[in-house]
This record gives structure tokens, C-alpha cells and sequence, in this order.
């Protein structure tokens, strides 16, 4: 029998992304678990997480005190930086090991239909919604993929969306960077965008995007590759890029070719306390920042060319 390792992070509810971030980019975890948070008008009524929960292929040689020391860090950089430490929560870590169908289906106890911005409903496959007049519905299985619509860095991506699209009037070109479940590039042509490309250096999650626009039937609309920024051709009336801070700025020059001169760029994954990083690379690539929104210590710029 297969098995998976459980990575267990106690924390406060606020910064519960945040470990999550941490999670799958710096540790690995293909997949991460917290307890449901609930939102009624967008506004959050329910955030109990105390513990996030990441997975692991099992392997011999897991060090678990390496965790621990990259939570350490992370933990005292936060605060140095002057954020209360009652308020992060402990970081503790733990771990067991768990069979593989539990960790595959664990996670979707968890998730559950949210409405994300004024129009936006993101709809796990296996579940049904009650749609009302103005909702767009994004029916969605990730897989491995990372984009579910929970995380903060999404839905402020999927806000910017909705605010921004009405500013166009003709036909809409947009490119996803770091597409994962391809759930940004889907939101996109539900809203109007006419074509859409995403690209991901993560080849494994090219067929989760493609599944998941199939399902919402603008596969015509979306094309996704496996690759890097630089190997998106054209120009682009949206540039949306859900990245790590570090990331973005090393490849912003190419973000910047990618824009039309009327476009938009949406930035996000961003946490707050790395915002002059971005605003430092944005000048140095000739663009200036417009405005900035902000959720959970996550931000999310917007810069109109």
C-alpha cells in the first residue's frame, strides 16, 4: 500500500495561507488541507483552523527537522518584522504517516461552493449550488493542481478581474503565469475575456487546467502549455501572474513584453511585507504601480500600462 506523509502546522487562523504558501512551494506538498472557512457576502462568519495539513510522497530519507527549522525561520523573520507572536500561533510541527486514499480524498471534506467576488461562484465538481441571476459559476477539480479559489492570492486575482474587464470594449486577450488548475484563465472568459493562454513549469498540472475548462466548456477559449513566462508569444490585453514575490521579480521583464499598451497587469502572492520588492521591480521594468488590494496580509498590485 501506498503512503503519504502528513505534515502537521499548528497555527492561527490569519496566517493559516500563509503556512499553507510555505507548504507547497518551500516544502513540496502537492496537496494541502485546513478546516472550511465560510464567507457570507464576502465577508468571512467562520475560521476555525488551528492545524494546516500538507502531503508528502512517503519516502525513508524525510527529514522532519527541516520543516521545523524553515517554520523557525519563517516565524521569527515574521516577527522581527513586528508582528505579535500570539497572533501567528505556535508553528509547531508534527507528522504521521497516512495511506494514500486518505490523503487524496481528505482534502475535499474541506471545500465547499464560495462566491469570490460579485459575480464569481467557485463550484467543486462534486458538489451543486443553488445559482442565483447574477452568479458565473467555475466548476472545479484541482487534482494536484494549486488553485481552488480558497486562497486569498486567487480570490484577490479574481476581484481585480471582474473590476477590471468592463474597462475593455472590444476583444479581450489574456495570459495566465503559473496557471495551476488553469482556474484564473477560466474565470477570465467567464468574464468575458475571447482568448486566454496559460502556462505552468509544473507539466503535471497542464491536463488538470485543460479537464477543468472542458468541464466549463470554454475549452475553445483556453490554451495551456507547459513552460516559463518567456515562452508566451504575443502581446496581451491581461497579464495575470499568481506567483511567490521572488519569482515575480525575476520575471518581470518578461511579464512587461507581454503587455499591450493599453493592458493590464494583475499581480499576486505577494505577502504584504514584500510589497517594495515588487514596486522596486516594476520601476526598473518602466511600469508603475496603480493600486493595490489587499486580503490577509496577502496583496495584490494592479498596474495599467
Amino acid at each position: 500500500m501506498k503512503k503519504h506523509i502528513e505534515i502537521q502546522v499548528k497555527t492561527a487562523p490569519l496566517w493559516a495561507e500563509y503556512v499553507s504558501d510555505l507548504l507547497i512551494n518551500r516544502v513540496g506538498c502537492p496537496g494541502v488541507v485546513t478546516e472550511e472557512k465560510e464567507f457570507e457576502d464576502e465577508k468571512l462568519v467562520s475560521s476555525e483552523i488551528e492545524t494546516v495539513k500538507g502531503y508528502l510522497a512517503f519516502t525513508e530519507d524525510f527529514d522532519i527537522n527541516k520543516v521545523r527549522d524553515l517554520m523557525l525561520r519563517e516565524r521569527e523573520s515574521l516577527v522581527l518584522a513586528g508582528i505579535s507572536p500570539d497572533s501567528i500561533g505556535s508553528w509547531a510541527v508534527d507528522t504521521k504517516e497516512v495511506p494514500e486514499e486518505q490523503w487524496a480524498e481528505n482534502w475535499k471534506k474541506f471545500w465547499h461552493p464560495q462566491k469570490i467576488g460579485s459575480k464569481i461562484v467557485i463550484c467543486p465538481t462534486w458538489e451543486e449550488f443553488d445559482q442565483k441571476d447574477n452568479d458565473i459559476i467555475i466548476k472545479l477539480d484541482p487534482g494536484s493542481a494549486f488553485g481552488t479559489g480558497t486562497h486569498p492570492t486567487t480570490r484577490l486575482c479574481i476581484r481585480a478581474l471582474e473590476k477590471i474587464m468592463p474597462g475593455f470594449k472590444s476583444e479581450i486577450s489574456m495570459a495566465d503565469v503559473g496557471t495551476g488548475s488553469g482556474i484564473l484563465a477560466i474565470a477570465g472568459v467567464k468574464l468575458g475575456v475571447t482568448s486566454a493562454v496559460g502556462v505552468d513549469n509544473d507539466a503535471s498540472v497542464i491536463c488538470v487546467a485543460e479537464q477543468n475548462a472542458q468541464k466549463n466548456m470554454v475549452q475553445d477559449k483556453c490554451r495551456f502549455f507547459a513552460g516559463k513566462s518567456s515562452d508566451i508569444k504575443g502581446k496581451y490585453d491581461i497579464v495575470v501572474a499568481n506567483i511567490l514575490t521572488e519569482v515575480l521579480v525575476d520575471i518581470m521583464p518578461d511579464l512587461e513584453k507581454l503587455l499591450k499598451p493599453d493592458g493590464v497587469l494583475v499581480l499576486s502572492g505577494i505577502i504584504k511585507r514584500k510589497l517594495h520588492l515588487i514596486e522596486d521591480s516594476l520601476e526598473k521594468n518602466s511600469l508603475k504601480l496603480t493600486e493595490v488590494s489587499e486580503e490577509e496580509n496577502w496583496v495584490a498590485p494592479l498596474v495599467f500600462s
